[in-house]
C-alpha cells in the first residue's frame, strides 16, 4: 500500500462503508425489483467492471462488434461516453460515417467507432434511450452496452466484466478506500469474467481472492500488440524505429501501456504519464511539447486513445507512432459460444 493511500486510510475507510452501505441498498432494490428494470426485444450484452480505472473493456467491446459481425448480425453500441464536453444523446457512428467529434463522444466511444467503422454508436446517460434509436434508426439487433454493469435500469441477456491482471489486492476495496465501485461478491451476478492483460504463464495475482465469487464463465485473455506508424493517411505497421521516442499516455492502467513498450523493444529517452481521460487543452499541449523537445526526442508513442485527442498542429511536430492492442483469448471458440447461446438466431 502507498504511503499517501496508508496515511488517507483514517478518512477513506468510514467513507468507504457509507459508499458500500448505500451500493447495496440499491442493488437490493433493483435484486427486491422495488426499483423497475426495462427490457428489449433484442440481445442486450453488458460489458463493464467492478473497479475504476482501465481493465480492458474497450478492446473486449471491439473484439465482441467484430465478432458479431462475421457471424453475420448487426451490432450497435450504447455508452455513457464518460468524459464527454454534451450531455444527452450523441450520435457517434451512424453505421455509415462518424457523426460527432472527440469531445462530443468521449475518447473511448470515439475510439471504437473509429475502429469499427460500420457499427452504429450512441453515447447517453439514459442507456434506454439509446438502445431505443438504436433499434429504431439503425436496424441493430443485437447491443452491446459500454460499462454497463452498474447500470442496472436495463436487463440484459449476458453480463461480461474485465478484470485487469495488473490489478493488487490492496486495490479491491470499496471507494474512496480502493478501487472498488461495489463489493467484490456482486462479482457473482455476471455471467462470465475475464481477466486481461494477462501473460500465458503465471495466473494473476488477484485470482485466488476473486474466484470464490465467480458464478459464470471465467476465462482469460492476452494482448496482441502492434507498433503502428501514424500519419496523414493513417496507420501502418511499423517495425521498432532505431530513433529515440517519447512516451505519454492518459489511461486508467498506465503501466500496461509502459510494460508494451518494453515488449515491443522500443527506447525511451522521456515520458509523462497523465491522468486517465487527460483533455489536451493548450497549456497541457505546450507544457508537453515543451517536455518533449527538452527531451531531444524527435518521435512520440501514445495509447489510440490518446491520439484521438490530440491536435493536427502537435502532431505535425513528430514521428507518431502508436501500440494497437487487440484482445486475443487462447481458446477462441469458448466466448463465442457464450455469446451464441443469447442470440435468438
Amino acid at each position: 500500500m502507498s504511503l499517501l493511500r496508508t496515511l488517507l486510510t483514517p478518512f477513506t475507510f468510514p467513507l468507504s462503508l457509507v459508499y458500500g452501505s448505500i451500493i447495496w441498498i440499491r442493488n437490493k432494490l433493483y435484486d427486491l425489483d422495488w426499483i423497475a428494470s426495462f427490457s428489449f426485444d433484442i440481445p442486450i450484452i453488458s460489458v463493464g467492471n467492478t473497479t475504476t480505472g482501465g481493465s480492458g473493456k474497450t478492446p473486449l467491446v471491439i473484439y465482441l462488434s467484430q465478432m458479431l459481425q462475421r457471424r453475420g448480425k448487426k451490432p450497435g453500441i450504447v455508452s455513457r461516453g464518460y468524459g464527454r464536453k454534451s450531455q444527452g444523446m450523441v450520435i457517434v457512428h451512424d453505421g455509415k460515417e462518424l457523426i460527432a467529434n472527440v469531445e462530443n463522444s468521449g475518447d473511448e466511444p470515439y475510439l471504437m467507432a473509429s475502429v469499427l467503422k460500420t457499427v452504429p454508436m450512441v453515447v447517453c446517460e439514459d442507456r434506454r434511450e439509446g438502445i431505443s434509436h438504436l433499434l429504431k434508426n439503425n436496424s441493430a439487433d443485437v447491443i452491446i452496452m459500454d460499462d454497463g454493469f452498474q447500470h442496472r435500469k436495463v436487463k440484459r441477456d449476458l453480463d461480461i466484466i474485465t478484470i485487469s491482471a495488473n490489478d493488487k489486492k490492496e486495490d479491491y476495496r470499496l471507494l474512496p478506500w480502493g478501487k472498488l465501485r461495489e463489493p467484490l461478491q456482486n462479482i457473482g451476478r455476471a455471467n462470465a469474467a475475464i481477466f486481461t492483460r494477462t501473460n500465458n504463464y503465471n495466473p494473476p495475482e488477484l485470482l485466488p481472492s476473486i474466484e470464490p465469487f465467480i458464478k459464470g464463465e471465467l476465462l482469460f485473455s492476452t494482448q496482441q500488440l502492434t507498433l503502428m506508424k501514424y500519419d496523414e493517411d493513417g496507420y501502418r505497421k511499423s517495425l521498432p524505429p532505431e530513433e529515440i521516442l517519447f512516451a505519454f499516455c492518459g489511461i486508467g492502467e498506465p503501466r500496461s501501456f509502459f510494460d508494451s513498450i518494453v515488449k515491443l523493444g522500443l527506447k525511451l529517452g522521456g515520458k509523462r504519464i497523465f491522468r486517465d481521460h487527460q483533455d489536451y487543452t493548450m497549456s497541457v499541449i505546450k507544457e508537453l511539447l515543451d517536455q518533449i523537445k527538452s527531451s531531444n526526442c524527435k518521435g512520440i508513442i501514445t495509447t489510440e486513445k490518446d491520439l484521438v485527442k490530440l491536435p493536427d498542429n502537435f502532431l505535425d511536430e513528430f514521428e507518431i507512432y502508436v501500440i494497437k492492442i487487440e484482445m486475443e483469448f487462447e481458446i477462441e471458440g469458448v466466448v463465442l459460444d457464450i455469446v451464441r447461446a443469447i442470440l435468438r438466431n
